[in-house]
């Protein structure tokens, strides 16, 4: 009987210790976690781009017809309006063909004239007057290409152009298609920068992002920018986008084709509401691709989701403009091996 009770008592002393184990087994492990205080960030999220200042448009002026120049801008840098002469060449040859076109155009009209009337009273076959009234279309032709000719031996301004640069001095012999001079249409400057694929879908989009740019040339005076336009297909080295904003008031700034500029793109939102930077690192998504953070509870020691609503990547940390409060604590790095109310025990606790 004792030995039976002895039996007994080894076994509940096993399933003793087996039930410990298992309770031992479903208590889930304690992860250690890097925490961060959030706190407010005193400047504001942006990124710097080089950028150049550029002429609305530049282009190369040519003659269509060759000869002698005669008359170039006499100075670089002066502005030409609109329809005015740029440059010319010499058009005594051009005259002289116009004039010869125009008499042979006379001569051929009276014939055909004549011939007509001859047509008429069947004098003359249907076919002869075909033939002298071709003659006549010809001339026609040489004489509206002459005329043309003598036109191109001047070239107007397609804008207001500013010359920056004389190509050909005057009084050389030029060929057709040689560029002359090369003009710039300042009506408008642009600051061309190149962005990341990363960036470029928000910067197009001027109620988001505000943009100012310095000249190298005078460091420390600022200047609005204004969107433009962009090229929609990558360059084929850096995969980077280029963007066109324009300078409202190039005059006043002094800004100049082939200048340099420093250009500072920013968030509007963190700018008007302020910002919370935390790492890139702390960002966790749920199921349905929304970003979120990992919010530490002090009295329990456990973590709960928080969604948030972050901005524009800069560098190793990004702006959050909603959803959490200076103060909290966060999990600064692992996000995406926790789930809600995870027992956790802070790094520094742990050492």
């Amino acid at each position: 009987m004792k030995r039976a009770v002895g039996l007994m008592a080894m076994v509940a002393l096993a399933l003793a210790g087996c039930n410990g184990d298992q309770a031992e087994e479903d208590e889930p492990a304690v992860r250690v976690v890097k925490l961060m205080e959030v706190g407010e960030h005193t400047l504001v999220p942006s990124r710097r781009f080089v950028g150049r200042v550029e002429a609305l448009r530049t282009v190369d002026l040519s003659f269509r017809v060759g000869g002698q120049l005669i008359e170039v801008p006499p100075r670089q840098g002066e502005t030409i309006h609109q329809g005015e002469s740029v440059a010319r060449l010499d058009p005594t040859d051009f005259e002289l063909a116009v004039r010869r076109a125009e008499a042979e155009y006379q001569l051929a009209r009276r014939e055909m004239e004549r011939t007509r009337q001859l047509l008429e009273t069947n004098a003359i076959s249907q076919s002869a007057f075909d033939e002298v009234r071709t003659q006549y279309e010809l001339a026609a032709v040489q004489r509206d290409s002459a005329r043309q000719d003598l036109s191109y031996t001047t070239i107007e301004a397609p804008f207001d152009a500013m010359v920056t640069r004389r190509l050909v001095e005057n009084h050389s012999n030029v060929q057709p298609n040689t560029a002359i001079v090369r003009v710039q249409d300042v009506t408008e400057l642009r600051v061309r920068i190149n962005v990341p694929e990363t960036l470029v879908r928000n910067v197009v989009n001027p109620e988001r992002f505000e943009v100012e740019a310095e000249l190298l040339s005078v460091p420390g005076e600022s200047f609005p920018l204004e969107y433009r336009e962009h090229v929609t297909e990558p360059d084929d080295v850096a995969q980077t986008y280029q963007v066109e904003f324009a300078i409202p008031d190039h005059e006043v700034v002094g800004a100049m084709p082939g200048m340099t500029a420093s250009v500072s793109v920013s968030l509007i939102d963190a700018v008007e509401h302020g910002a919370l930077r935390i790492p890139v690192a702390a960002l966790d998504t749920d199921n349905e691709g929304n970003f979120r953070v990992w919010v530490y509870r002090a009295d329990d020691q456990r973590v709960e989701p928080r969604q948030v609503l972050v901005g524009q990547l800069h560098g190793d940390t990004v702006p959050v403009l909603a959803g959490l409060q200076p103060g909290e604590r966060i999990v600064a790095a692992g996000a995406h091996l926790l789930h809600a109310d995870m027992r956790v025990r802070p790094m520094e606790a742990a050492l």
